[in-house]
């Protein structure tokens, strides 16, 4: 189905506009795409092959069934690499904030309600990206209320990564989301549930009160 590089990211495109319809979930993953999208996610790929193998992951990682069979593939750390900007030999490609949005999405899918891969994203090294991302001043809101939604599923009745997320510094800029005047309302929400599933650990919740949560 994927042969040659060429091929292979031609096939990409074309999976990514599968994927958006639930009925072709099973059989995508059935023909063995899976692999093929994880190998494109590394840095040797083009931009364009890393965002629509990520996006087909974010739509298939939304079965039980695929999380699974996506995070034994290898999917998470190159996803995770994707949040920190370039790759190896691409130290003078700029960030790409919609590269770094679609990463986060499908880490998001890959992370919900799923405590195997809640604990494998963090492990990857997910986690102090995200938070960079939250605090970024050039950060935009797409990119942003991603990060703030990933940080809302890693801590999600996760006590590890409630406290790593807290550690990592995470705080601060989520109630800086959550209290900005020129802020959307969706990631003010994100925010508001991020703090919320991080509020589960007691001396986090001291920490969102000396932080300032409560005027």
């Amino acid at each position: 189905m994927l042969r040659g590089r060429d091929s292979a990211e031609s096939g990409a495109v074309a999976l990514s506009k599968l994927a958006r319809s639930h009925e072709n979930w099973a059989a995508i993953a059935d023909a063995g795409a899976i692999p093929r999208l994880v190998a494109l996610l590394d840095g040797g790929r083009t931009t364009r092959a890393k965002k629509n193998a990520a996006a087909t992951i974010r739509h298939l990682a939304r079965t039980t069934e695929n999380q699974a069979a996506i995070a034994e593939a290898g999917a998470i750390p190159p996803l995770v690499a994707l949040l920190l900007g370039p790759g190896p030999g691409e130290k003078t490609r700029p960030t790409d904030a919609a590269l770094e949005e679609i990463a986060a999405v499908a880490l998001l899918s890959l992370a919900s309600l799923n405590s195997d891969n809640q604990s494998a994203i963090a492990r990857a090294g997910a986690i102090p990206p995200l938070v960079a991302l939250l605090r970024g001043t050039s950060t935009t809101t797409t990119v942003r209320d991603a990060a703030a939604a990933v940080v809302f599923s890693l801590a999600f009745r996760h006590p590890d990564n409630q406290i790593a997320i807290a550690k990592a510094g995470a705080i601060p800029p989520l109630l800086d989301l959550l209290t900005s005047s020129g802020t959307a309302t969706t990631p003010k929400e994100k925010a508001a549930a991020a703090l919320v599933s991080l509020a589960a650990n007691s001396d986090n919740q001291i920490a969102i009160a000396e932080a300032g949560a409560i005027p």
